[in-house]
């Protein structure tokens, strides 16, 4: 890793930075445009009341704190559920933040299509299913304590405990035992103590895999130990005891790549899956994956198109929820994203058996999730009907160079080397 990369300092979440940080929510019209600060949440029975005031900066003392996700996910449920609620939408801003993303907001109100406004609205509006998923909320994550700690937590790690997640940062941290201190890379990790407060533990990094201990080897086959390396969950459940309780439960498991530690979920704090994509899962798929296993699903309709699609679906630990893999599209399938940025000679050429070949594109490059230009090429797999990157000729073509620039130095030291046996012989 180039020295200035690992001199970086890491970027710090507004939340820690600014002690004085609150979220609050906006109330969207779509109908009519507008936009509201919630300054109140209201609750009679199955009423559900909406107090608002004008998202200006001066009102911020006024604006509604999040601070309990699951009771705010509980209220939009019930708001969201009267007839009168269709063109609503909350979202989930900084409180500074509010004044400057209800201007983005009311540029929909000129055009529905505004990108800036487009942008606001998907980047902050919030669900009851989102906020159901929060398992930890800002003010409990006692981010000032780590602070003085010296350790920073980035937004990417703090949606992380905040969802319950594996944290991947290590940070330098030393500790004292008794008189004696001591020093270790740890990271991050929310739970709740037997009182049911929340408290941030401190998990030690190891240097080898933690199922390679004695008390490990016979529980992982060859092949599971090599799915927990990649980060995958097995496909089934492990009796494993509870790291703050001690007390032996099934759970799911999979390897932290940062610490080298095992992360389990116990069985019964994971919802029974009985819809997946509205697709209704039958008893034998239930049953299967109440045991830890995976079921393949199939007929999943897509949003505002005709493709279905089908694949395996189990549940991974590493974001704590049922995903699908090994996706099959009814008919060839380019993600939103990446059809976005095609014209149409790339789209047909991509649908092409040939596929597109981006390393050509120099006009119009085709942009990786990392903003860079991909080399590679994009075709359809005829098996899945999706998109494939292939980068086999971007590798020959590395390893090439490669051997090129060897063959070159070879070149260049050996006339070198002949002079050197010349003087050894005069010698």
């Amino acid at each position: 890793m180039p020295e200035e990369n690992q001199n970086q300092k890491p970027i710090q979440a507004p939340e820690q930075a600014d002690p004085k940080y609150k979220e609050t929510l906006l109330l969207y019209n779509e109908q009519n445009g507008a936009v509201e600060a919630v300054s109140d949440l209201k609750q009679s029975g199955n009423q559900y009341k909406v107090t608002t005031t004008q998202p200006l900066t001066a009102n911020k003392p006024a604006f509604y704190e999040l601070r309990n996700s699951s009771a705010v996910a509980a209220f939009i449920k019930g708001f969201m559920s009267q007839e009168n609620a269709k063109p609503f939408h909350f979202l989930k801003v900084a409180a500074d933040k509010a004044s400057e993303v209800t201007q983005s907001l009311l540029r929909l109100a000129d055009n529905p299509k505004d990108p800036e406004g487009l942008k606001a609205l998907y980047d902050h509006r919030v669900t009851s299913y989102q906020l159901e998923k929060v398992k930890f909320d800002t003010p409990d994550l006692k981010l000032q304590e780590l602070k003085e700690m010296g350790i920073i937590v980035t937004p990417k790690e703090l949606e992380a405990m905040k969802h319950g997640l594996p944290t991947t940062d290590l940070h330098d941290v030393t500790l004292k035992i008794g008189n004696i201190p001591v020093a270790g890379q740890f990271a991050l990790h929310p739970y709740k103590d037997m009182n049911g407060d929340v408290q941030v533990g401190l998990t030690s990094a190891l240097p080898r895999p933690e199922f390679e201990r004695e008390e490990y080897r016979m529980m992982f086959s060859t092949s599971e130990k090599e799915q927990l390396l990649a980060g995958k969950t097995p496909d089934r459940l492990y009796e494993l005891p509870n790291p703050h309780t001690g007390e032996k439960e099934w759970c799911f498991a999979t390897l932290n790549p940062a610490t080298n530690r095992l992360v389990t979920i116990p069985k019964n704090e994971v919802p029974d899956l009985r819809y997946f994509n509205g697709v209704r899962l039958d008893d034998t798929q239930q049953n299967e994956l109440a045991l830890g296993g995976r079921v393949f699903v199939e007929g999943c309709s897509m949003r505002g198109s005709d493709i279905t699609y089908s694949g395996k679906v189990g549940f991974d630990v590493l974001s704590n929820e049922y995903k699908m893999t090994d996706y099959q599209f009814s008919r060839p399938y380019i993600s939103p994203q990446l059809d976005k940025q095609l014209d149409e000679r790339q789209r047909t050429a991509l649908l092409s058996p040939e596929g597109l070949d981006c390393s050509k594109e120099k006009e119009h490059p085709i942009l990786g999730k990392n903003g860079k230009a991909l080399n590679c090429i994009l075709r359809i797999d005829p098996r899945s009907n999706g998109v494939v990157y292939d980068f086999s000729q971007q590798r020959r073509q590395e390893q090439q160079e490669k051997q090129e620039q060897k063959a070159e130095k070879a070149q260049e030291q050996a006339p070198d080397q002949g002079q050197g046996q010349g003087r050894g012989r005069k010698r």
